[in-house]
């Protein structure tokens, strides 16, 4: 499994938001097994299926130059960069829940 140190994850994580909110996160964490991270895909499903994409300008755990590639290789329909944390939707909720919002009305059409 992957954990952050609870006494890393604030700086590292969630910057943007308080001391309060981040201890909460590094406390729930559910922490994912460290070799999912070498899996290999055999179909990704960007290839097929239309993406939206936020960057995250202020992330310590994904390189914001990283996301923008991502993002160019996904072939995102629309890409919104926002100054927050790689928590993102913890962050910046109402921005996410908007760019979410969007890709299913563009879907639904």
């Amino acid at each position: 499994y992957l954990w952050l140190k609870a006494d890393k994850f604030h700086e590292s994580f969630c910057q943007d938001m308080s001391p309060e909110d981040g201890f909460v996160l590094a406390a729930t964490q559910k922490a994912p097994l460290a070799g999912t991270f070498g899996d290999a895909i055999t179909a990704p499903a960007w290839r097929k299926k239309p993406s939206w994409y936020q960057i995250a300008s202020e992330d310590r755990m994904i390189a914001p130059e990283n996301q923008k590639a991502m993002s160019a290789r996904l072939n995102a329909r629309k890409v919104v960069t926002l100054a927050a944390s790689h928590a993102l939707p913890q962050s910046k909720p109402l921005e996410v829940a908007a760019l979410i919002d969007e890709a299913a009305v563009d879907v639904s059409k």
